[in-house]
């Protein structure tokens, strides 16, 4: 009976966790210089690699997410264009992953057509 009775507390405790939505870690821009991310859904106190980059420009950053899942990390060594894409991809070591695609929509400036010229003699 009491065999019976720690199998089913068991699988009482065990129902909530299975229920509970999973974490999805997330990274956001916060700015671009330096490049700035702010990321969540981490595991708590989790070390975390960040890796940036952008054509041959690479950048990494280690930190650890705080008891809630978050950080702010900074690339403080790292320039970029105002227009430059990038890429920037977080690792945990509980197996948490997050990545941020930056795809700026610069215009650029054109002048007017070019025409060509014509000589009248």
């Amino acid at each position: 009976m009491r065999a019976a009775a720690a199998a089913l507390l068991v699988l009482v405790l065990a129902l909530p966790a299975a229920g509970a939505p999973p974490r999805r870690a997330a990274l956001q821009l916060q700015a671009t210089a330096p490049v700035t991310v702010r990321a969540t859904g981490f595991g708590a106190r989790e070390p975390v690699v960040l890796t940036l980059a952008a054509g041959r420009v690479r950048g990494t950053s280690v930190v650890r997410a705080s008891a809630r899942g978050a950080f702010t990390a900074r690339f403080q060594r790292v320039r970029l264009g105002r227009c430059a894409e990038f890429t920037v991809r977080a690792v945990g070591r509980q197996g948490s992953r997050a990545i941020l695609q930056v795809s700026p929509a610069c215009k650029t400036r054109k002048g007017p057509p070019k025409r060509a010229l014509s000589v009248v003699a």
